[in-house]
Formats: C-alpha cells, structure tokens, sequence
C-alpha cells in the first residue's frame, strides 16, 4: 500500500507540473542546460557536475545526477553536451543532450552576440517493476511496463549575452514530441513527451567596492499550459564568494551560496518546500562542482588565439 501511495504521488507531480526534465535550482550558473544556443558562450570551457536530491526523507523522491561542458571552438561555433539521470521512485530517465551553435557577432567589438543553438536529445525511459504493486495481478500497466524506450528528440534556443553582463534567451525543448508510448502500456496508456519552453535573462551588477548583485529570472511553461518561474537574487564579494536567494512559484523558497577559489567553482542550494509535501519532507538539497578549464583572467581558449601576431620585443 505504501509503494502504491508512493507512485500514486510521483505520478500525480509529474502530471501537475511536468517534470519530464529535470528541475535545477541554480540555473544562473548553467545556462546551456536550459538554453542550448549558449553553447559556446563562455571564454572558457566549463565542465560541471551536478547533483540534486529533491524531497529529501520522502521515499521514492526525484533524484538527479549530471555532468555537462561547452566550448567556443571557433569560427564563431561552439558545441557542448549533457549526461544526465534523473530516478523518481521506479521510473529512471536518462541519456544525453548534444547542442551546437552558431554566434552572430552583433557589434564591431563583439561585445554583443546572438548564440543560435540546435540540440539533440537521446533519452531513455524505463519502468522497474519489482517497486511497484498494484490490486490487478499481471496488470498490464506494470508487466509490460520495465522494458526500455530510446526517445530522440529536438531543442532550439537562442540566446543573446552582453559581456558577462547581461543576457537574455528563449528555448523549446522536445520540438518533434514523439508520440510514444514510453513505457509500452498500450494505445490507451500513450503518454508522450511534451514541448517544454523557457524564458531566461539576467543581469549583473557591479560596484566599486568589490560587491555586486546578479539578478536572474527563468519562466517555463509545458505546452499543457502549466506555467513556473522563478526570480533569483544573490550577492556577490570579488567574484568569488555569493550568497542569495531565489522563489520558485507556489513550489519552494531556496537559499544559494558558493565559492570560486581560481579554476574551480563549488555551489549549494536548499530548497524549502511550499507545498503539502514539507510536512514529509525536510526539503531539497543540491550542489554543483565545477572545473573552468583554460580560465585565464578573461583571456579566450588557446585554440582562439592561434591566429595572433607577437611581435618580438627589442
């Protein structure tokens, strides 16, 4: 009875908001993972590892591991990609994100760019029966329901940054929304992935005495007219230490915090829950390391520098 009850609510959350993909809570230090038209938009290659235990105490709450990278490769194009697993009690999706894309270049100094960006998506689904009983024996919705389904999909964004002042994008995840039935149910079951779009900006702001403020904002609405969003506030010391804060509609309240010690970034977010959930769970917790490979001050990736001229010193 308690697996049952346990389904019966993971189903009913994903139904209600849409978690097909995965939710992150500190998206301002990811972009591509939302947008895949920022690929590319940094002037070094970010390799990131991400985890997220969303619910903690409650059983069979989502649990979500990533590692991500990009890189400007030139030309104007940058390409990047996604690992992800993401477990909600006894179903399991995982697989990978593959994003390219093209950066106008929108002034003489190159300040301002317009990353156009295409992403591939392979996604595996799958259905553990042993942690599931049902009243119906050989229910087919559970007999059939462990075998594996390969999804494919497609994702578009574009994403306009200013320096690493501001930016703004917007994006469409599982444009083809294959209509499959991911776990084998039968016609009647279908439950096909849906399209997923996202509005995302932000901006920093800099003050003369080492501090400055990052506000950011993401909007997502699943095409089954669900709509979230979140606005996010942190305070920032020498770029290297933040502290904030950011709402998630009707869902949860976080607190953000982390440090940058040379190449490398470690960030913590908790999440308190707004919902009837709290009273069975002490909230969300999730962190993300990051290595900045070829971070030299602002200076671009070596391969961006081949073309340069020194002139030998006298």
């Amino acid at each position: 009875m308690r697996k049952l009850l346990i389904l019966a609510l993971v189903a009913l959350g994903s139904g209600a908001y849409g978690q097909q993909i995965a939710l992150n809570s500190q998206y301002l230090f990811n972009e591509m993972l939302v947008n895949p038209g920022a690929a590319g938009s940094k002037e070094y290659i970010p390799v990131q590892v991400n985890f997220r235990k969303q619910w903690a105490g409650f059983p069979g709450a989502p649990t979500t591991q990533s590692i991500s990278s990009h890189a400007n490769l030139g030309n104007n194009f940058g390409l990047g990609g996604t690992f992800f697993n993401d477990v909600a009690g006894p179903s399991r999706r995982s697989g990978m994100n593959i994003n390219g894309a093209y950066h106008l270049q929108m002034d003489r100094k190159g300040d301002h760019r317009l990353g156009l960006g295409l992403g591939l998506s392979l996604t595996q689904h799958m259905m553990d029966a042993t942690q599931m009983e049902t009243y119906l024996p050989e229910d087919p919705a559970v007999e059939r329901g462990f075998n594996n389904q390969m999804v494919p999909d497609v994702n578009f964004g574009a994403f306009y940054y200013f320096k690493d002042k501001a930016f703004v994008g917007l994006s469409a995840h599982n444009l083809v929304e294959l209509k499959r039935d991911l776990y084998e149910f039968n016609n009647v079951f279908v439950n096909p992935l849906v399209r997923n779009y996202y509005i995302l900006g932000g901006y920093n702001f800099s003050f003369d005495n080492d501090f400055g403020i990052k506000l950011t904002g993401l909007g997502q609405m699943i095409e089954t007219t669900t709509f979230q969003f979140d606005v996010t506030a942190i305070a920032t010391y020498k770029n290297r230490f933040w502290l904030g804060g950011s709402y998630r509609h009707t869902d949860a309240v976080v607190i953000l915090g982390g440090v940058q010690f040379g190449p490398f970034k470690c960030g913590y977010a908790y999440d308190y829950t707004l919902s009837d959930i709290i009273n069975h769970s002490t909230g969300s917790h999730e962190i993300f390391l990051e290595l900045q490979i070829f971070k030299d001050g602002g200076g671009s990736t070596p391969w961006l520098k081949r073309n340069r001229i020194y002139a030998p010193r006298i």
